[in-house]
């Protein structure tokens, strides 16, 4: 278990797994949440100016933190206090293949309950040339030892 003493800020941690999109998964997610051509058809999305059907940001979202639950060790959470910064910087495509980083940016302990501290990670979503989707900063209460 991770705690809050266990963060260090320019820590990086690139997580092992990776997450295929797939057009499955695409098209039903974007159906639901936000069903515009270019994430549901695949001719409109050949004719869109992305050339194939791509994720919807929420999906994106989501398979951020998909991807960050994998990481080696739980970490002890007591909340999610906000996502920030949020940019996507190019589209998760059909079939591409996404990574994660995660890096602590901010470590503040808390001023009112001493059981506790927020930490800011940098989410940074990669596809499989190395090209940035996906930036937010997350801010975490997390408990400490």
């Amino acid at each position: 278990m991770r705690y809050f003493d266990d963060f260090v800020v320019g820590e990086r941690h690139d997580i092992p797994a990776t997450y295929d999109m797939s057009e499955d998964e695409i098209v039903s997610f974007a159906k639901k949440w936000d069903p515009q051509p270019f994430h549901i058809d695949r001719e409109a999305a050949a004719k869109s100016i992305y050339g194939t059907l791509t994720a919807a940001g929420t999906h994106i979202q989501a398979v951020v933190l998909f991807l960050a639950a994998r990481l080696p060790e739980e970490t002890a959470v007591l909340g999610a206090l906000g996502y920030d910064e949020v940019r996507f910087h190019r589209p998760a495509r059909l079939g591409d293949t996404l990574r994660l980083v995660i890096e602590c940016i901010e470590t503040k302990p808390s001023s009112s309950k001493p059981d506790r501290g927020v930490v800011k990670n940098r989410h940074i979503l990669l596809n499989q040339d190395g090209e940035t989707v996906f930036t937010q900063t997350t801010t975490l209460l997390i408990r400490k030892k």
